[in-house]
């Protein structure tokens, strides 16, 4: 992968954590060298699956919010709440980089698990060239029966909807931190979804996010513009604060630390 495909997946990661950019979009459009699938962290190419004529994204992590999404997803504008049982959802993925390096929120299949997001449609010839590029993620189908719709809907989109399963778990590390600009972005697409849409806000999206999200730890960097001053910046500051200080504890809270210089 070229310099510029990485700086853009950088910006990307943000498909549940696991894509910054994303699986299409931007990242597809930058970067040329699309080539024959990259071995995966077992030494072997993922296989791709065949894909059908309408075909959605699942997004579990930072593509949750519709700015974070625009922007690595440039036709991602319109996407729908839902949770999904059987994906299990935690701190447990990054990119390598021979610079300094956030983690991300990951997933990975598990029965008795549910994780929400949101769903949205992509071009198949997008999604195809994005999973043969990358390594470390299997492009893994969600059966209709595990998705249950937060948008008014009663059945999920007609198609097939995938989602970018981890197939190795990084935690995170001195060198990789949990970073609150990025759970900013999560936590501020779920409560922009309980906003726009009242099945989301009577399921407590966003107290479901980090509820079952699991792997909330330490070193985690307070990497906000101003922090004294963070609602200048990020507006749902004070709500995504108190919403970590409920969830998870008083002590992590405190534990969260400014960036070393």
């Amino acid at each position: 992968m070229n310099l510029e495909c990485a700086i853009e997946r950088r910006k990307a990661i943000q498909l549940g954590g696991m894509i910054a950019l994303g699986a299409g979009g931007v990242f597809v459009g930058a970067c040329n060298d699309t080539g024959p699938p990259k071995p995966s962290p077992t030494g072997n190419p993922e296989p791709l699956p065949s894909l059908t004529e309408r075909n959605y994204i699942f997004g579990y992590g930072s593509l949750i919010q519709r700015e974070s999404r625009t922007t690595t997803w440039l036709k991602a504008e319109e996407a729908v709440p839902a949770v999904v049982r059987g994906i299990s959802r935690g701190w447990y993925d990054r990119v390598d980089t021979a610079s300094w390096g956030p983690t991300y929120v990951g997933a990975v299949p598990k029965r008795d698990a549910r994780c929400n997001g949101v769903i949205f449609a992509v071009a198949p010839e997008e999604l195809r060239a994005f999973a043969r590029r990358e390594s470390g993620y299997r492009l893994t189908r969600i059966p209709s029966r595990d998705i249950s719709m937060l948008d008014g809907s009663k059945s999920p989109p007609v198609g097939t909807v995938w989602y970018f399963a981890n197939v190795a778990r990084r935690y995170p590390s001195e060198r990789f931190p949990i970073v609150q600009s990025y759970v900013d972005a999560c936590l501020d697409g779920c409560l922009e979804n309980e906003v726009s849409y009242p099945e989301a806000r009577e399921a407590q999206f966003a107290k479901e996010f980090m509820r079952t999200t699991t792997d909330w730890q330490t070193p985690w960097f307070n990497d906000r513009i101003h922090p004294w001053r963070p609602f200048v910046y990020v507006p749902r500051a004070n709500a995504i604060d108190s919403l970590i200080r409920h969830e998870l504890g008083e002590d992590l809270f405190d534990s969260i630390t400014l960036p070393r210089r």
